[in-house]
């Protein structure tokens, strides 16, 4: 693939106290990818989106287009066009549908038209968020919850979307729908780097993957090869 590299790791690390949660790790996300992170709980998965996203101290490099990210403050990080939509969610849920995707575009206040356009094909991409835009989104269900979270990523108008386990406590049906939009978000576009339990479904979606144990990658390459590779069909496929 000869797109430009729109993510580059270098070398990184994450350590809470002793405890290393990633350990040197180095890859690459191009852009126009949807690149997948799999492996089991406590294999460092999130905690190296939260180092991209600036909400984690880290050693080694990251860049972003370029730009070197240490030190740079999370909120600056979402102004350059990293989103992410985290582990469980984050939405607000004493606000409403409405009030959750305005705050996605807290730093387009100049760009009034963008932000319509925008508010408009989340609410075409997420009908169900249409139906509930005045509703308090702590009464969503799970699914119309992440549909939110993702709606109110997708406000920002980044260039890369962090994925923490969107499908988490889904059920089949509305975790298809998840990954549809993702796929659908991908094509408008935007880069996507997908932290995803459900290897079989990220990695059919992916373009490119990366197997996560004990903080490191064990195993990276293109995501088809990935689903055809023995050692991640019997850990991870269960076949």
């Amino acid at each position: 693939m000869n797109e430009a590299v729109v993510l580059s790791i270098r070398n990184l690390t994450v350590s809470y106290g002793t405890i290393k949660a990633v350990r040197g790790i180095s890859f690459d996300v191009r852009q126009g990818q949807i690149a997948a992170l799999i492996g089991a709980n406590g294999a460092g998965k999130s905690s190296l989106l939260q180092a991209i996203s600036g909400m984690v101290p880290f050693d080694g490099e990251i860049y972003f287009k370029g730009k070197k990210l240490n030190g740079t403050r999370a909120d600056k990080i979402v102004s350059l066009g990293i989103t992410h939509v985290p582990e469980g969610r984050g939405i607000f849920g004493s606000l409403t549908v409405k009030e959750n995707l305005t705050l996605g575009a807290w730093l387009r206040k100049k760009d009034i038209e963008g932000v319509k356009r925008d508010y408009e094909h989340v609410i075409e991409l997420f009908p169900r968020l249409g139906q509930r835009i005045g509703q308090l989104s702590g009464t969503l269900s799970g699914g119309e919850q992440q549909m939110l979270a993702i709606g109110r990523a997708m406000m920002s108008k980044g260039d890369l979307m962090l994925l923490d386990e969107p499908s988490m406590g889904l059920s089949p049906v509305l975790a298809d729908e998840i990954f549809r939009i993702i796929e659908e978000i991908n094509k408008s576009g935007v880069t996507i780097l997908l932290v995803e339990q459900n290897a079989f479904m990220a990695l059919q979606l992916a373009d490119y993957g990366c197997v996560m144990e004990n903080g490191e990658i064990a195993l990276e390459g293109a995501a088809a090869a990935l689903l055809d590779d023995p050692r991640v069909r019997q850990a991870y496929l269960g076949v």
